[in-house]
């Protein structure tokens, strides 16, 4: 390998000619407040390849996490069977802030009847996350991406505009879900883009759906499939819910219930025909920016929401 992105530790060849270079640090979990069990979070980095011909998969999985409170986690995700009640307690680990609290419950907001999540009270979220608390994997490397806390708010930074996909990841596992976040991007052209992960699992956390949504006002959704090439579900479609062009900002989303899988931007689905597919049922969550053209793209996320779905 000659590229600038080496890691200290020695290539993991998966298959000849297609390096994969994996490190694997287990740190210590920041919880999700009221209740919410604390798992172990493995700082994923996931570089994998997107456009023709993708015929490379690298996947790195940083060592380096910010100084955090040691909090004893559980060896397995907890994906609850039910959502959280809106009376729940805020947690006692010292120095975590509450992330739930829903005495009283808001009015829902109302939602057309063929709406995919009607009979959610989206003015209520199971978990909220403001980014005042480091629960997101933290990394820097000008060779490849920075993940970062700024003011409230988390960055994500793809150093590389090499068509492949770094993304940062949570310790919060989720079955079936729905889970909104805002996303404003810096100076971008064409498909940069930036966007959120659901279901994500595999050894290397490189396995998983994505919405992604580009510069230019157009999304697609992919499921990233080990070491192979990321399958397309859905490809580049534009949408007038996008808001486009640098300094853009959205709020995107996705839904996914058993085997169907929802695109949502800025409070309206995407589609109205959900996508298919059965091949992960559960895993953690991602945020991420990915350089096509502009080295350094910066998107910063804010405001994360997450509901549990009744299947």
């Amino acid at each position: 390998m000659s590229d600038a992105r080496r890691f200290s530790q020695p290539l993991h060849l998966a298959k000849p000619q297609i390096p994969t270079r994996l490190l694997s640090i287990p740190g210590p979990t920041k919880g999700w407040g009221s209740g919410l069990v604390l798992i172990l979070l493995l700082a994923g980095c996931n570089r994998p390849a997107a456009e023709p011909p993708p015929n490379l998969l690298a996947t790195s999985v940083a060592a380096t996490l910010t100084a955090q409170p040691i909090i004893v986690p559980s060896s397995t995700p907890f994906i609850p069977t039910t959502a959280p009640s809106a009376t729940a307690q805020a947690t006692s680990t010292p120095g975590l802030a509450a992330t739930v609290s829903a005495t009283p419950t808001p009015s829902p907001i109302p939602l057309a009847p063929d709406d995919p999540r009607a009979g959610l009270n989206l003015s209520a979220p199971d978990i909220l996350d403001d980014f005042s608390q480091p629960f997101w994997y933290v990394y820097s490397d000008p060779a490849t991406a920075n993940f970062a806390y700024e003011n409230n708010r988390f960055s994500a930074t793809d150093n590389l505009a090499d068509g492949f996909l770094p993304w940062s990841t949570t310790a919060r596992a989720a079955a079936d879900l729905y889970v909104e976040v805002t996303a404003e991007v810096g100076a971008c052209s064409a498909k940069d883009a930036y966007g959120l992960g659901i279901r994500i699992g595999g050894e290397g956390l490189n396995r998983g759906y994505t919405l992604e949504v580009s510069c230019d006002g157009a999304y697609r959704l992919r499921k990233f499939v080990g070491e192979e090439v990321p399958a397309i579900l859905l490809n580049w479609t534009p949408s007038e819910l996008l808001a486009s062009g640098p300094q853009a900002t959205n709020r995107i989303g996705l839904l996914a219930r058993g085997n169907q899988i929802y695109a949502v931007a800025n409070g309206k689905t995407l589609s109205t025909q959900a996508i298919e597919d059965d091949s992960y049922s559960s895993g953690i969550l991602s945020l991420f920016a990915s350089a096509a053209q502009t080295p350094g793209l910066t998107v910063t996320f804010d405001d994360f929401a997450l509901w549990f779905v009744t299947p």
